[in-house]
């Protein structure tokens, strides 16, 4: 039987000093619903990433919502994935405040969910080639990309069916590249047309990867959303 594999990722931010209304109408209309959903189906598992603004709302407003991912990432359901912890926009700050920012992000996921994260965040997904030796030295040993990047070089379509290895100065760090069709499939095309679009990327060997890694913002908040991923489509 041909076999695709299939990487989701979810992205929650809200920037420091949003209003505290639109913490909660974001929490209320995607990140616990969406969290709600992915919990009826057992079979399935999630990468998730929450900034540190996002984190420091929701343990002093809904620490229920983290306790639950505590519990999925010990049934081994979640991955917590690392980054800056505020959010930085990493070309823009000095490399010791890079490392700072993520090991801040490193320490919280290990003490809280009592795991250590091994993938990171890249906010707004602002690349730059040094970004590999500083991931590395922060240990992060993973990072997600827009495959633009990729396409830009002349790789192809066909080539962003895996992931590479970049390095800065000896430093490796792995790279995926985050598919730009699946962007625009999830949530907005039709469950059966997402599906479709995987099983025509299956082969015999099943080696074939696709990644997105996207906003959760996109499930619940986005105009129109909200009934189109739970009401129409839940």
């Amino acid at each position: 039987m041909k076999k695709v594999n299939f990487i989701l990722g979810i992205h929650n931010h809200q920037p420091v000093g949003n209003f505290d209304f639109v913490f909660e109408s974001a929490f209320k209309n995607a990140y616990l619903p969406f969290l709600n959903i992915f919990k009826r189906f057992p079979f399935l598992k999630v990468s998730f990433h929450n900034s540190g603004c996002l984190i420091e709302w929701l343990l002093k407003n809904h620490p229920e919502m983290l306790e639950e991912l505590k519990n999925l990432v010990k049934e081994g359901r979640v991955e917590i994935v690392s980054g800056g912890f505020y959010e930085p926009i990493f070309p823009l700050i000095p490399d010791k405040d890079k490392i700072g920012q993520i090991r801040m992000m490193n320490n919280f996921i290990k003490e809280y969910f009592n795991y250590p994260p091994s993938g990171a965040w890249l906010p707004e997904r602002v690349w730059e080639p040094n970004l590999a030796k500083i991931f590395n030295i922060a240990g992060i040993k993973y990072t997600v990309i827009d495959d633009t990047h990729f396409k830009s070089t002349g790789l192809k379509e066909e080539d962003m069916l895996g992931y590479f290895v970049t390095e800065e100065e000896g430093y490796k760090l792995n790279v995926f590249p985050i598919s730009s069709k699946m962007r625009y499939f999830i949530p907005f095309k039709m469950p059966e047309d997402t599906i479709n679009y995987l099983r025509s990327l299956a082969t015999e060997d099943g080696n074939n990867l696709i990644v997105l890694f996207d906003d959760g913002e996109k499930f619940g908040i986005w105009p129109h959303t909200y009934d189109w991923v739970y009401e129409k489509n839940g």
